[in-house]
């Protein structure tokens, strides 16, 4: 559903905002400017206020200002709009195109600034991003209404296969609410709709799509009969698979039916435009399975009936289907409006093994691994895109249960041929871990350095840890393995995964097997993604010493690096100081203060947030200006950092100028935008709201304006049309996968994929 950091205000103003055609009326507005009219900042009494240019913009937002009385909540509009914060800003040819990221306060059309900024403060009070551009698209459009923004108007696309442009911009929302098995988040509603007509060929289905193929939120709709009486077929919001809430809809048809295919958005400010593809038959669903074999197990209900839901089963009965390992079962899955099919099914094994559901199908799904219990205890689960879907797990001896689902509540509702269908396979094989007890440990001798280890398949058998051990509610080292370690010299030693574990690690050390425990950790403060740093002091040389090294969560496993040493905790960055400060440029950047110290000075007080006006555990970097124009530094692209970040922007050096500093923007992440002249270096300062504050995450620059040279400041825009569109999306799905060198790839790692797709959408539109 939507997400950005101005919908919640839009949708509460979308009456007013989205309603009003910018143009008051001489007799609702003639008492602007009147100095009887009293202070537009303060509730003075009257109709309109003394201030004509402020008097205007409210009440281009409220006509009720200027139509009825100058009220508190007309005042608190002109402070917000009129009066600093940010919001004198409106109107200013300075402030920058209100349809770009400006990287200023505000934008150059009055009427537009007042707007968007009544929607999202956040415009006019720190920085028109491409947020505040995206919302000026929708809420300042002045073009035309859509030649089929209406049903009777329907724009007719005849039959077969096809791919047509659409923009829904200007459209009205004109269509009736949706059934209730079609809400979603609450909403029955199409807004901003248009209208298309489709003839069907053939007693199949058609699928009617917009995935990742649009700018916008969107929903769609199928209807029969005729604009007078429709007659409801079928609907989606977001699409299974789809990225951006763009939309996949499923629609059984009959030859020589015409459907009427209705497009819009899910919200109030969602409008836009991309492509609407056509595709009749089910090999528009094929690639995966088509067909069940004859030795197959049948799951044993019909599409639509719930007779396997195990803990979702209607009638409380817990039912579940049995099979055995080395089955394959056919089965049926579907999910339409707000609702899905779950099929359960249990499964018994005699010793620890290493068990896979491999699920061929033809959507996205969600697959577990759970035992027999509601709720159950164990829980193993994932999403998966790619056929098969593979899920694997370890589990003791006993009797348990996978699960199949489709990723997603709607768009395959039952009727849509093969992409009802799944084959799913259980297999299993006896688990050997090496030093999964503490009597098989690993021998690792006198060892000093780093340690490859794994821990995927181990079980849970270590005692439970002492109370002084006790890590959010927790006292067990689960899928924990066993190292037997000498100690080499007198002195104290460190045991680490920190930074350099893929899972959420826990350690523990004791004198021998059954022996006292010597020390334990959890989640160490200076290390990222929950890793763990051992210290033990005082060890006296030739010591046996019992290493534990497991997960803090149940059913967690993974691999990383140990480290002994003498030397404790995580090696600085290199760019820890700024006199080191690393060169970074447009696009994306991983980005790491784990180990760095403070070493900037104290921020003006301007960027003085919640009292703080220092970044902690600060990284630097240099960026030179790729343009003469704005530049805008994010986590919110991504939104993957692990910390509370705070970031500022210098000009001339290390002590020079703060030209821009952020602390939260996007949640606890931050976002800055300044403005940039060619030949210029500016730096980056990247830290902490919070002296314990550190991690790890990815910062994304942006650029607008005129290229120095060198450079493409439209890298997505790959037929060099001077827009970023659909076509240009159509060229990243053929270079979709590795595609070394290639313009679509647009972060230079040797592939085209989900992170090409994220800097795309937000290059979308019109080229700087």
């Amino acid at each position: 559903m939507p997400n950005s950091n101005w919908f919640s205000g839009l949708a509460i103003a979308a009456g007013i905002l989205l309603g009003s055609s910018g143009i008051s009326h001489a007799d609702d507005t003639s008492a602007c400017g009147l100095p009887e009219s009293g202070d537009c900042l303060v509730d003075n009494g009257t109709p309109g206020c003394a201030d004509e240019a402020c008097c205007l913009a409210v009440c281009d937002v409220d006509l009720f200002c200027c139509k009825e009385v100058w009220d508190t909540t007309c005042a608190d509009l002109a402070v917000e709009i009129c009066a600093g914060g940010g919001g004198g800003d409106c109107g200013d040819p300075s402030a920058g195109d209100c349809y770009e990221a400006n990287g200023t306060p505000g934008c150059d059309d009055l009427t537009c600034c007042s707007n968007v900024c009544a929607a999202d403060p956040y415009c006019c009070d720190t920085a028109w991003d491409f947020i505040c551009a995206d919302a000026a698209q929708i809420i300042c459009y002045d073009g035309p209404t859509p030649e089929n923004n209406e049903c009777v108007d329907a724009i007719d696309l005849g039959t077969g296969d096809s791919v047509t442009p659409i923009l829904t911009l200007g459209a009205t929302t004109s269509g009736p609410d949706l059934p209730l098995e079609c809400e979603s988040f609450g909403s029955v509603t199409i807004y901003n709709d248009i209208w298309y007509t489709w003839t069907a060929t053939s007693d199949e289905i058609a699928t009617f799509s917009t995935c990742n193929d649009v700018s916008f939120d969107t929903r769609l709709a199928a209807w029969a009969g005729d604009c007078e009486n429709l007659e409801f077929v079928a609907c989606n919001d977001d699409g299974l698979g789809c990225a951006a809430y763009s939309s996949f809809m499923v629609v059984p048809v009959t030859a020589g039916t015409t459907y009427y295919i209705q497009l819009g958005g899910f919200a109030a400010n969602a409008a836009g435009e991309g492509n609407l593809t056509i595709c009749e038959g089910e090999a528009c669903l094929a690639g995966c399975v088509l067909n069940c074999e004859k030795t197959d197990v049948p799951e044993n209900e019909l599409c639509g009936e719930d007779l396997n839901g195990g803990c979702n089963d209607p009638s409380g009965g817990n039912a579940s289907q049995l099979i055995e390992v080395g089955d394959t079962v056919c089965g049926s899955l579907w999910a339409s409006g707000g609702t899905r099919d779950t099929d359960w099914f249990d499964f018994s094994i005699t010793e620890r093994s290493r068990l896979s559901w491999s699920v061929e199908a033809n959507v996205p799904l969600v697959l577990f691994f759970l035992s027999t219990d509601c709720p159950p205890a164990i829980q193993i689960g994932a999403a998966y895109d790619a056929c098969p879907a593979v899920h694997t797990a370890c589990l003791d001896a006993g009797t348990y249960r996978v699960f199949v689902a489709a990723n997603g509540f709607d768009g395959v509702p039952c009727g849509s041929g093969a992409v009802n269908t799944y084959r799913a396979t259980l297999t299993a094989e006896p688990a050997f871990v090496e030093g999964d007890t503490c009597d098989e440990a690993i021998a690792l001798g006198a060892f000093e350095g780093d340690l490859d280890f794994s821990t995927d398949c181990a079980s849970t058998d270590g005692p439970a840890l002492p109370a002084e051990c006790d890590s959010f509610g927790s006292g067990i080292i689960y899928n924990d393995i066993y190292m037997s370690w000498t100690v080499p010299s007198d002195g104290n030693w460190c045991f680490s995964t920190c930074n350099q574990a893929s899972f959420d690690t826990r350690l523990a050390a004791y004198a021998g097997c059954g022996g006292i425990l010597l020390g334990c950790n959890d989640d160490d403060l200076n290390c990222s993604g929950y890793t763990s740093l051992l210290s033990l002091n005082g060890l006296t040389a030739g010591e046996e010493i019992i290493i534990q090294l497991g997960a803090w969560g149940n059913g967690v496993s993974g691999n990383g690096i140990l480290t002994i040493g003498t030397v404790c905790g995580p090696a600085p960055p290199a760019n820890d100081d700024c006199a080191d400060a690393t060169p970074i440029t447009d696009g994306p950047t991983s980005i790491s203060t784990v180990g760095s110290s403070t070493d900037g000075p104290t921020l003006p007080a301007e960027c003085v947030k919640f009292g703080n006006p220092e970044i902690f555990n600060d990284v630097w970097f240099t960026y030179d200006a790729t343009v003469d124009g704005s530049v805008t530094a994010s986590f919110c692209t991504f939104l993957d950092a692990t910390f509370d970040t705070k970031m500022a922007v210098y000009a001339g050096g290390c002590d020079g100028e703060v030209i821009a500093c952020n602390d939260d923007t996007c949640g606890l992440r931050s976002e800055v935008a300044f403005s940039t002249v060619c030949g210029e270096t500016y730096l980056i300062r990247i830290g902490s709201y919070s002296a314990a504050g550190q991690g790890i995450g990815t910062l994304d620059i942006s650029s607008s304006g005129e290229s120095c040279g060198g450079g493409d400041v439209c890298p997505a825009d790959f037929n060099d049309d001077g827009i970023v569109d659909g076509i240009d999306f159509g060229y990243m799905l053929v270079a979709w996968g590795e595609c070394t060198g290639c313009a679509e790839d647009l972060n230079d790692d040797g592939m085209v994929d989900g992170i090409d797709v994220g800097l795309f959408l937000v290059a979308w539109g019109p080229c700087p």
